[in-house]
């Protein structure tokens, strides 16, 4: 399969508990580039874009899904929705190219 770009939200236990951080570092991991955006209307609520190849992104948001906790803060998705449209990468609060210039919490385990 080639590249694609995927808009996503996700619904859970996804605000102040380094979610963002979390689903970043694992992008990287994969050679996914995406970004990730807190909806400030919907506390439960994160927006993403990833673009990498199909098959690996396929596989992380799979992972997103049935990863239960996906840190040791309680991070988890319990709902995830494709979407039409979306932002770019670079528009999003946390992305692959800026996630080490935030002052992140170091005390947080990644599960993914």
């Amino acid at each position: 399969m080639g590249r694609k770009i995927v808009h996503a939200k996700v619904q859970g236990t996804v605000q102040r508990v380094m979610f963002r951080q979390t689903v970043i570092r694992a992008m990287i991991k994969r050679d996914i580039v995406g970004g990730a955006t807190n909806l400030r209307e919907n506390r439960d609520q994160v927006e993403m874009t990833l673009d990498g190849d199909e098959n690996v992104i396929n596989e992380f948001l799979a992972t997103l899904q049935a990863t239960k906790p996906l840190n040791d803060w309680g991070a988890q998705v319990n709902k995830l929705t494709i979407m039409s449209t979306g932002r770019e990468v670079n528009a999003h609060q946390v992305t692959t190219s800026n996630v080490d210039n935030r002052d992140w919490n170091p005390n947080v385990k990644f599960y993914i």
